[in-house]
């Protein structure tokens, strides 16, 4: 907290699910920070239906949150279902894989294919026509979607101008039938980790 400068924190993740042999003791630890009043909101990241039930049957209460890779290709239906049931908020990362310029700056490594780029680059792009219909960047398009879908979206950019498109998402909303159609574009499990998608770990 001194080196934070804070008070309190806002939000507290457990960043992956892991160490099975650990996590209900990591759990344990953030639900003692937040009786004490040092974090406002206790969360996860990359659990799936599995991990949560074992807190669940440990008898502690369940994350308020859990941010997984979300975006039209990896749309995870049955964990977002599951987490709205429990009242867990789905927190959407990697909003912007379908674009082909994808972490190019920052070059980390993903299990992102080559086709997968090639898709993004394609002319006939369904994001780029998005795009051209509402007058927006492809970026704001898949954004835009997230928000639709109620995720909150947390992209990265040190671009100040991306930074700015990455905030104006409200002068426009994608119809029912660009919805509908982005619903069939789900293509399975994340690509941001290079390893896999760590919510199917064990």
């Amino acid at each position: 907290m001194e080196r934070l400068q804070l008070d309190y924190v806002d939000l507290y993740l457990i960043h992956t699910p892991f160490n099975p042999e650990h996590r209900l003791e990591q759990w344990r630890a953030l639900v003692e920070l937040k009786g004490q009043s040092k974090v406002r909101s206790i969360g996860v990241s990359n659990f799936n239906e599995s991990h949560i039930e074992e807190i669940v049957a440990a008898g502690f209460p369940v994350p308020e949150t859990n941010q997984i890779e979300l975006h039209p290709w990896s749309q995870k239906p049955n964990l977002v279902s599951y987490l709205r049931e429990e009242a867990i908020l789905p927190i959407a990362y990697s909003s912007l894989i379908p674009l082909s310029t994808w972490r190019d700056v920052e070059g980390q490594d993903s299990a992102e294919t080559d086709q997968m780029k090639a898709d993004g680059r394609q002319e006939d792009s369904p994001f780029k026509l998005m795009a051209e219909k509402y007058g927006v960047t492809e970026s704001q398009v898949l954004l835009r979607w997230a928000l639709q879908k109620g995720y909150p979206v947390i992209p990265k950019s040190t671009n100040p101008q991306h930074l700015r498109q990455n905030i104006d998402l409200f002068g426009f909303t994608l119809d029912e039938e660009d919805m509908a159609a982005i619903a069939t574009m789900d293509r399975g499990d994340g690509v941001a980790w290079a390893i896999g998608d760590p919510s199917k770990v064990a």
